[in-house]
Order: C-alpha cells, then sequence, then structure tokens
C-alpha cells in the first residue's frame, strides 16, 4: 500500500499539448439529479468542466431541463424520459458518472441497467447509483464497462452487507478483495480516503474537515469522469481527483472555516495549474 504523495500526483499529471482541442478531452456524460437534488447535478457537472473535459453533457429527467438550463452554461443537456433515450447515444461519451441525487427508482433502475449492457466505455458510479447496484453486483462483473465505485462507508456496507465497525477494522483487505471480485477500481471515502483496482492500493491524506458538507462526493465524481476523459486510466483518475479535491479544500481550508462544493469547483483549475506549475 502505497501513500498518494505530491510526487506521485505530479508524475501523472500530464501537461497538454499546444494544438489540443476539445475533441483531445473527451466528453463525460453525468446522469444525476432528481427534484429536491438538482445541485447534485449541478455540482457533479461543473465538476467535470472545471476539471478538464472536453465536452460535458449532463442527462436529466425531463422535469428539471428548465433548471439546468438556468443553471448550466458550459453544460449540454439530454432529456431523459427512459432508458431508450440514450439509443444510438453512448458512443460519443468517453465516460459516464451516474447516480448523484438521481433517486432510486424505476426510471434509475433502468437507464443503470441499459448503461451496464451497452457501454462500453469508463463508468464512475456513486450516489444512488451504488444503492442501484446493490441489487445487481453480478452484472458488473460481466459488465462491457471498465467501472469505478466511490462508496462511502455507509454505500460499502450495504454491498458487502457487513457492519461499518467491522469495515474500517479490516477496510484495506475488504477494498482489494472486493475491487478484485468485481474487477472494478475502488474509491473507498474516510478522512484518509482508500483506492485500489486490486492490483495496487493507495491511501489519500489530502482534505480535511472544512470540507465536511453535502456535495462534496458530487464534485469529486464529476472529477473522477473527467479525468478519466482526458484519456487517464481508471486508477490515475482516481487517484488525481482524490488528491487536488482534497487539496483544493485544504488550500482554502487555511483562510475559511468551512468551504462549499462551489468553491471546491471554482479553484480545481487553480490546484491543477500550480501543480503543473511547481508551484505546489
Amino acid at each position: 500500500m502505497e501513500r498518494i504523495n505530491i510526487s506521485l500526483v505530479k508524475e501523472i499529471l500530464k501537461e497538454r499539448e499546444p494544438e489540443s482541442y476539445k475533441g483531445d478531452f473527451g466528453h463525460t456524460l453525468v446522469i444525476a439529479g432528481s427534484y429536491g437534488f438538482v445541485g447534485a447535478g449541478y455540482f457533479s457537472a461543473v465538476g467535470a468542466v472545471k476539471s478538464g473535459s472536453g465536452l460535458v453533457t449532463l442527462g436529466c429527467r425531463k422535469e428539471l431541463l428548465d433548471i439546468y438550463s438556468i443553471k448550466l452554461n458550459e453544460v449540454m443537456l439530454l432529456k431523459l424520459e427512459n432508458e431508450k433515450s440514450l439509443e444510438g447515444k453512448l458512443k460519443k461519451f468517453t465516460s459516464i458518472v451516474f447516480g448523484m441525487g438521481l433517486g432510486i427508482d424505476e426510471f434509475s433502475e433502468n437507464i443503470f441497467l441499459y448503461i451496464l449492457e451497452n457501454y462500453t466505455g469508463i463508468l464512475v458510479i456513486d450516489a444512488d447509483g451504488l444503492t442501484i447496484l446493490k441489487n445487481h453486483l453480478d452484472k458488473i462483473k460481466t459488465s462491457k464497462c471498465n467501472i469505478i465505485l466511490t462508496p462511502h462507508y455507509g454505500e460499502f456496507s450495504r454491498l458487502i452487507n457487513l457492519p461499518i465497525l467491522e469495515i474500517k477494522k479490516n477496510r484495506v483487505n475488504l477494498g482489494i478483495d472486493f475491487a478484485k471480485k468485481y474487477n472494478c477500481t475502488l474509491l473507498l471515502k474516510d478522512h484518509r480516503t482508500l483506492i485500489t483496482n486490486s492490483k495496487s492500493a493507495y491511501i489519500n491524506f489530502t482534505g480535511n474537515s472544512s470540507m465536511a458538507m453535502g456535495g462534496m462526493g458530487d464534485v469529486l465524481a464529476g472529477m473522477i469522469g473527467a479525468f478519466v476523459s482526458q484519456k487517464y486510466s481508471p486508477l490515475e483518475a482516481t487517484i488525481l481527483s482524490a488528491y487536488i479535491h482534497g487539496l483544493t479544500g485544504e488550500i482554502l481550508g487555511e483562510k475559511k472555516y468551512c468551504v462549499t462544493p462551489s468553491e471546491i469547483i471554482e479553484n480545481i483549475p487553480i490546484t491543477i495549474r500550480n501543480l503543473l506549475n511547481k508551484k505546489l
């Protein structure tokens, strides 16, 4: 097991080529949001924009289109009435980020199963997506997707049917075993986050209690989607996202008692640029 440090992050993080254009940095589809939880879709989608995805589309329930049309300027919208709304469209997305504030109902489950069965890119599953996954875990073994899961302890407890206290006592081994069994990359959220694809395991130490606020995980999920869209491997994208997300919070927390997801989002590009310019 390895500690994620700034040297590792700088080794992974690459400067953009001068002649690059938006097509070089992928297209991230975020499927998120429901009444009362529109912020989840907003944070994930804009988190993906600010982390460098060339294009970002938010797929949402049709009744949310007007709300997101007002809130989002740099994000395209895709109306989702049911899983058929995705027919013929999945190939254009480099990554899909699924589940943040989406709700747990037949609509969400049908879309989730359609993606598992038909998508061949990288799928990040978070929040309500993880609850839906609970009843379909075996399907990710045979899915054509390359899957990244981002549970907190409560969500991971439901996935593996063990109490949270028991998981905390043996989280590294349990995480590695899970990633191996289901052939996925796992980010297990904690004040010291575990990241593993079963072959390698890392612990992230950035972040602090100033970030203890709803919506932070939504931003992180969008960041992971953006980095894999930019051709980083699932493990690399997850390492970069966790470290940069936490580091941004630490920097802001030096002057603020608490830090909001919106503040993290606005400062992600600054943190990335400072890492590339060796100012951090």
